[in-house]
């Protein structure tokens, strides 16, 4: 069963954990890399100190951290074994593994970064789910349709910050909590 996980607990607007139910892995991949891309072009002016490697390194590990948080893979473990078995994020490593502390370190210095392109892949998911012409909430069951058509504002905007906010703090709790065992 999947589990949902609530944008906006004020408006009433749910995502799920995995973005991918929505739109599809591949799909998923070429939005984080588009976020990733005006994080850059953004970022480009501020700091041209790094070397071409280490922006290379790290810009692969805050593409790979932001797809594993939109795809509700939060521990460091779990990311480290999904490099085992998912196809996806063997892609986005291109042969670089990481390990967890490696994982965990890119988290505390780039949150902010991750934090903007997260919630970038999030606006544009909610977008491409709700607010398109083909937007379908519901999966086209007219009898959820009907019993959720009050839930949905079509006036009103979730919180994208807030919300990859709160999946970065969700990773560093299953980190937490996978230190305490």
């Amino acid at each position: 069963m999947t589990s949902t996980w609530q944008i906006n607990s004020g408006k009433g607007r749910f995502l799920p954990d995995d973005l991918s139910l929505y739109i599809g892995k591949k799909t998923l991949v070429k939005l984080v890399l588009e976020a990733m891309e005006e994080v850059d072009a953004r970022n480009a002016g501020r700091d041209g100190r790094e070397s071409r490697s280490v922006a290379f390194e790290s810009a692969m590990m805050l593409t790979l951290l932001t797809y594993c948080y939109a795809t509700g893979v939060y521990g460091s473990v779990d990311i480290q074994l999904g490099m085992q078995r998912d196809q996806m994020l063997r892609y986005l490593c291109d042969g670089d593994y990481p390990d967890i502390c490696v994982i965990r370190s890119v988290r505390r210095y780039h949150r902010e970064t991750i934090t903007r392109c997260l919630a970038a892949v999030l606006q544009r998911v909610w977008e491409l789910r709700f607010c398109g012409e083909d937007a379908e909430p519901t999966c086209g069951r007219p009898y959820i349709e009907a019993s959720l058509t009050r839930w949905f504002d079509t006036n009103s905007t979730p919180d994208f910050k807030r919300a990859a906010e709160e999946r970065i703090l969700q990773a560093a709790r299953a980190d937490s909590m996978a230190a305490d065992l």
